[in-house]
């Protein structure tokens, strides 16, 4: 057996190299994500001691120090006993593990890979290890990281003192928190930390065995690199920066400070180099270089120190801010400070500026004369060799004509041209907003169309131009018979919707609409003298009386009102007329009548199992049909039904649902049933319900199957995922359906606890045309736990 002769392994260097060990044990750990990484060293009882593990638990420490190297003691115990590598997926059913088979199941270890570590005489003298709570094979890559690591732990621990000084790596490691790198003498790399991972891109796989050219690209100068390889080639250290490059190409620069280290001859046997990116303070210093000459350009510039003292402006900011050198110097940029930011925004740029060196960003200052000067601002820090922040740049340009065009092309964009009133993209972004002051003041919402009576013969008689004079003038009327929290749009031609805010009740509102029309019609007088007496008619949709919140739906429902109220201009007595649930929802939504009135029908779709040559199962299918014996799918109805009408309509199918499969059953035919379930109404009113009507009928819940639509909005909600366990824990069983109809990852479908996939019939029904799609099909069927359905199959 290799490795028990060794005792103790490492009396020495293990003190010394207990960080950098454990170092290297993280670095496996963040490049196998989910793993625990450990070294094991034989003890002086030739039993095996756990030496580094960082992210052990500690009930896990326990258990592992101290095992006896013999057959069946797990993966490191094997990898010493056979000096090679042990790759165990399954911890529970490895004979590797058979004694500590109890314990794996305990501690729910699956995956356990190790690797040796060998003295300088090759034997094995203890192990390092990746092990892991799920089952796993690993890639070669990381059995290259396995045992690389593995052979860089033992170089640590058995590497020889020079000159009673310490030169190891390991020292190098533990004296520097930047970049380091390790190669032989040939510039081959030997190993690396992870501070020159991050910088690099590199993982330690990647580059064990390659030689140090990989870092440089086209733009490396050739002077610099043959200056560090004379340096190298005659044993000398070298100090200097170079133009490298990362493994996604981008380049950097590094600054390099690299020493030999020689042997027992003197002879240089490795080097080891601390690396730093010091691309930023490049730019600085370039930055500073350049500003000389840039000082006086059109841009404003200011210089302060680092307590924020003004040192020094250009011409251009004067030009700007009206400020001269002589007003500002030594005192800080607050007295441009326009009051417009709070001090949040004040404190976030400079938190910023502090981490990154560099904020940029609008900001609202004001000029000398008082008047509001909108900037584009850049701010960079500049620091010393030492790191420390000697001053602050200011770049800024003036803003004040792009401000102006961007608020008329605001105002074009949300405005009527003719009147200046709100036009229909500026209501709609409003009513939004109005609709939440509506829903915290718990007072009503009126949306108000307004459609002048017979004004197109108005028009055509006094013309167009003196039309649109008429429209000006009315829209100020309108404007001022309101009051300051409503709102007056023009959506087109002599239709103008009023947006009413906080009313008390009805009586309020129609004390507005009164004052609105003796706006319209008190008579307008032409230059001619003539006087023009017009009418109006009204349509008045309110929120939250009204089941819908929606613009569209709400603006259906006032034109219903407004033409109701000029079909009957004759004989009104009010030019006003409210949308009424009562008689307009039959001639808005038809549908939503036809389910109130009892129209729905359980239809039901038999579930082939093609395994088993026969029928399982059903699958209830809603279908409204009329008194005439015309039939609408979902598709048709469900947009009329509010989420109450929902809710009724999954009761009802569920309900039918059992009372068919129970009627099935005694006829001796035992199916389970599959019901549709909107995810809109899957909240804790439903799951009680549903509950109810089971307990009701006394059925098994493992008959029937609820069939959720795949939603984005849905499935990636945690309360979701709730209500999902919760049904499970009931007993249903659980499909997502439509898979591909919607927007659900892959792994998410994965995660959730479903039986079922149901895959979308647009799938299905184009398998033979668009083949391509079978990588899809098989995805699914690979992530999803007990099978997939598939819908609209013809045989």
């Amino acid at each position: 057996m290799l490795g028990l002769s060794c005792n103790p392994v490492v009396p020495e260097a293990a003190d010394a190299a207990f960080p950098l060990v454990e170092s290297l044990c993280l670095l496996g750990e963040r490049i196998v994500p989910g793993a625990l990484a450990t070294v094991m060293l034989l003890g002086l009882e030739g039993e095996l001691r756990l030496y580094a593990g960082p992210s052990l638990p500690e009930g896990l420490r326990e258990r592992f120090d101290g095992l006896r190297v013999i057959e069946g003691n797990g993966s490191c115990v094997s990898a010493v006993l056979s000096g090679e590598k042990v790759l165990v997926h399954n911890a529970t059913e490895d004979e590797r593990w058979l004694r500590l088979r109890e314990l794996a199941h305990s501690l729910q270890i699956r995956a356990c890979w190790s690797a040796p570590i060998r003295d300088p005489l090759g034997q094995a003298v203890g192990s390092f290890a990746l092990t892991s709570f799920r089952v796993g094979t690993p890639t070669p890559e990381q059995e290259r990281l396995l045992e690389g690591i593995a052979a860089v732990v033992a170089q640590i621990l058995f590497q020889t003192p020079v000159d009673g000084r310490d030169r190891s790596f390991a020292a190098a490691l533990r004296s520097i928190s930047e970049g380091v790198l390790l190669t032989d003498a040939e510039q081959n790399i030997l190993y690396f930390n992870n501070a020159f991972a991050q910088m690099t891109g590199y993982g330690l796989a990647e580059l064990i065995g390659k030689n140090c050219r990989i870092l440089q690209g086209p733009k490396t100068s050739a002077e610099t690199i043959a200056r560090i390889r004379q340096h190298l080639d005659a044993g000398q250290s070298y100090s200097g920066e170079i133009l490298n490059y990362r493994k996604d190409g981008s380049s950097f620069w590094n600054q390099l400070s690299i020493n030999p280290i020689r042997d027992h001859q003197g002879q240089v046997v490795q080097f080891v180099s601390v690396q730093r990116d010091v691309s930023v303070e490049r730019q600085q210093r370039e930055a500073l270089r350049l500003s000389a000459q840039v000082f006086e350009a059109q841009e404003g510039i200011m210089i302060t120190d680092a307590q924020q003292r003004i040192v020094r402006v250009n011409q251009a900011f004067t030009r700007l801010t009206g400020y001269a050198e002589s007003d500002v110097l030594g005192l800080t940029p607050q007295i441009l400070h326009s009051g417009l930011q709070n001090g949040n925004f004040y404190e976030l740029m400079w938190e910023k500026l502090q981490r990154d060196g560099e904020w940029r960003g609008e900001i609202w200052n004001r000029r000398k004369n008082g008047e509001l000067l909108p900037e584009f601002l850049q701010i960079r820090a500049v620091r010393d060799n030492a790191g420390e922040v000697t001053n602050y740049i200011g770049y800024f340009h003036d803003l004040t004509h792009q401000k102006a065009r961007e608020a008329e092309l605001e105002k074009m964009a949300l405005h009527d041209p003719l009147t200046g009133l709100m036009n229909r993209r500026g209501l709609e972004e409003e009513l939004p907003r109005a609709r939440a002051r509506a829903d915290r003041s718990e007072r009503l919402l009126a949306l108000v169309v307004l459609d002048l009576d017979d004004f197109k013969e108005v028009n055509d008689r006094i013309g167009h131009d003196l039309g649109d004079a008429m429209l000006q003038r009315l829209a100020q009327r309108l404007q001022d018979s309101l009051r300051h929290s409503d709102c007056v749009v023009r959506i087109g031609g002599d239709e103008f919707i009023l947006l009413l805010e906080g009313l008390r009740d009805i009586d309020q509102l129609e004390s507005v609409l009164r004052k609105v029309n003796l706006a319209v019609e008190k008579p307008l007088v032409l230059e001619s003298g003539e006087q023009i007496h017009l009418q109006v008619s009204m349509g008045v949709s309110i929120y939250p009386l009204s089941a819908n919140s929606n613009l569209e739906l709400l603006l259906r429902e006032a034109d219903q009102a407004m033409f109701e109220s000029k079909r009957n201009k004759g004989i009104r007595n009010a030019p006003w007329a409210f949308w009424s649930a009562d008689e307009s929802v039959q001639s808005l939504y038809p549908l939503r009548m036809l389910f109130r009135a009892g129209g729905l029908r359980s239809w039901y779709q038999p579930i082939w199992d093609q395994r088993r040559k026969q029928i399982v199962g059903l699958e209830a299918l809603a279908r409204l049909v009329d008194e005439d014996g015309k039939v609408w799918g979902p598709g048709d109805f469900l947009g009329q039904l509010t989420e109450r009408d929902v809710f009724c309509l999954t009761e009802q199918m569920l309900r039918q649902a059992i009372v068919d499969l129970q009627a099935l059953e005694r006829e001796g035919r035992v199916y389970w049933v599959s019901v549709n379930i909107d995810p809109r109404v899957l909240g804790t009113a439903c799951m009680g319900a549903i509950k109810k009507i089971v307990d009701d009928f006394r059925v098994d819940p493992a008959r029937i199957t609820l069939e959720i639509l795949e939603s984005h909005d849905f499935i990636d909600r945690q309360i979701a995922m709730d209500h999902l366990l919760d049904l499970k824990v009931m007993g249903f069983r659980l499909a997502l359906d439509d898979i591909g109809s919607g927007y659900s990852s892959l792994l998410r479908l994965k995660e959730l606890p479903v039986d079922k996939a149901k895959l979308d019939q647009g799938f299905v029904r184009c398998l033979e045309d668009r083949p391509q799609d079978l990588r899809f099909v098989q995805s699914v069927c690979n992530r999803s736990p007990r099978g997939v359905l598939y819908a609209g199959l013809r045989t």
